[in-house]
């Protein structure tokens, strides 16, 4: 039953409700429009802080990108201080467990 509902869901999001495949045919209209067009300036939707604009996006966007790709907005002490409050979580649940360990053996 849940695999029913979960199907239908699935169709109706990529269909539509009316069966209308226009939204899902516009899309490489609008692609071909583009590169006809000799528009060399990216879409909107792949300008990111985090990449470099001289780089392509396929170089940077990866498991392994290439050297280069980096950015000077990635990082910085937000990160570091997520990564100290990760550390002191898993501190404390390691202290929580010895001493549980330690009034269990008594």
């Amino acid at each position: 039953m849940l695999l029913r509902v979960f199907v239908i869901v699935a169709t109706l999001s990529i269909v539509g409700p009316a069966g209308d495949l226009s939204a899902a045919e516009s899309a490489p209209t609008a692609i071909a429009a583009l590169v006809t067009s000799g528009d060399t300036s990216p879409p909107l939707d792949t300008i990111n802080e985090f990449y470099p604009d001289d780089r392509s996006l396929g170089d940077c966007l990866s498991s392994l990108p290439k050297p280069g790709c980096g950015s000077d907005a990635r990082g910085g002490w937000h990160q570091s201080l997520v990564f100290v409050a990760i550390l002191a979580g898993l501190a404390f649940i390691a202290w929580r467990v010895v001493v549980q360990s330690r009034k269990a053996r008594r």
